[in-house]
């Protein structure tokens, strides 16, 4: 599991998206977050429009975003977008009743 660090997303998306990510988190416009390695998930308002956000996070250098926005999914090329890192921010820093951790699975 890779854990999750504003240090780590800096160097996977860089800082200005994590500044950018850090307004939008600011603003009250993360409306789901939830960290289940290796899926990082959740929603974020823009505008009228809700964006499914996260990464999918096999290894520190193995990173897919998936969010739903335009940036994303047109631009793509390998970009991390401030919406999926809002998220992982949430994660972060969010409040533990609701962003509780992923309970451990048991064999």
């Amino acid at each position: 599991m890779v854990p999750l660090t504003e240090k780590f997303l800096a160097a996977i998306a860089g800082w200005p998206v994590v500044f950018e990510a850090r307004k939008i988190r600011a603003a009250g416009k993360v409306k789901a977050a939830r960290y289940e390695p290796p899926l990082l998930k959740g929603a974020v308002r823009a505008g009228s429009r809700l964006f499914a956000s996260g990464l999918r996070i096999i290894s520190p250098t193995d990173i897919e975003n998936i969010c739903s926005c335009r940036a994303s999914q047109v631009e793509g090329d390998g970009m991390i977008c401030p919406h999926s890192v809002a998220v992982a921010l949430e994660v972060i820093h969010g409040d533990p009743q609701t962003n509780p951790p992923a309970a451990p699975k048991t064999f």
